[in-house]
């Protein structure tokens, strides 16, 4: 099975020392391409160049430990499993990390590799304003920076692979469950996705990661908090793919 995973958060430059961004680390990515190479999958894992990447995310010592030759065996644990899968890990890295880096990229690896599953997990800007060639003036007191919405990534993903199984994510901040699921519900509709992954930012960070698997005409399923979060994830999502590739036949 051919998978993409993406992750990170893209940036939207202001001036040449500016930009834009967002919270997103790329961590669940990571551990979504982690979930799938166990799994047997070749994995194409889109990045910006600031996110966290598979394994590499775990990878540090802790220079706090007080049991260093723990911290050596986890380590080397790490690397094991790292060079048994990392014949089927493909790092694509988007530079700068703009969104039409990131549609430029998608649509190269779409229409050109038989992708079976996408977990489109990274950050996109929605707006993005016209950046100024060299350095804006910090001399003023205010900077008003107007914006344009870019384009939904996403919403494309159809035309370069049309029988793609297709995940995508909501995240959302301050807002009640059923709020959550409607969302997610819609933007599988709008973005012509199989399931959307809903997330809800202050459960991220109190340590209490939730998702909920939302699919139309499909009750929804809830996982988590877990610390086997992404493979779950990854398990239930393989198994809707291998579903809806059966009733095709």
């Amino acid at each position: 099975m051919n998978v993409i995973v993406t992750g990170g958060g893209t940036i939207a430059p202001i001036d040449d020392v500016r930009y834009i961004a967002n919270v997103s680390s790329g961590r669940f990515s990571a551990a979504i391409t982690e979930a799938c190479l166990r799994l047997g999958a070749n994995v194409w894992h889109v990045h910006t160049p600031s996110a966290l990447l598979p394994f590499e995310r775990s990878a540090r010592f802790d220079l706090d430990s007080t049991n260093p030759e723990a911290e050596f065996e986890r380590l080397k644990t790490i690397r094991s499993e790292f060079q048994s899968l990392r014949g089927r890990l493909n790092l694509v890295s988007l530079r700068p990390g703009r969104v039409v880096d990131y549609a430029e990229a998608m649509e190269r690896l779409l229409t050109t590799i038989r992708i079976d599953v996408a977990f489109l997990a990274m950050a996109v800007s929605d707006y993005e304003p016209q950046p100024v060639a060299g350095k804006i003036d910090s001399s003023g007191e205010d900077l008003l920076i107007p914006c344009k919405k870019t384009q939904k990534v996403i919403r494309l993903v159809r035309e370069w692979s049309p029988n793609i199984y297709l995940a995508g994510f909501k995240l959302m901040s301050g807002v009640e469950t059923p709020e959550l699921l409607r969302q997610a519900e819609q933007a599988c509709r709008v973005n012509r996705a199989d399931v959307t992954v809903a997330n809800e930012l202050s459960k991220i960070r109190e340590g209490r990661h939730t998702v909920h698997l939302v699919r139309p005409g499909h009750e929804f399923e809830t996982i988590g908090p877990s610390e086997t979060l992404a493979d779950q994830v990854v398990e239930r999502v393989f198994l809707f793919a291998k579903e809806k590739r059966r009733e095709r036949k």
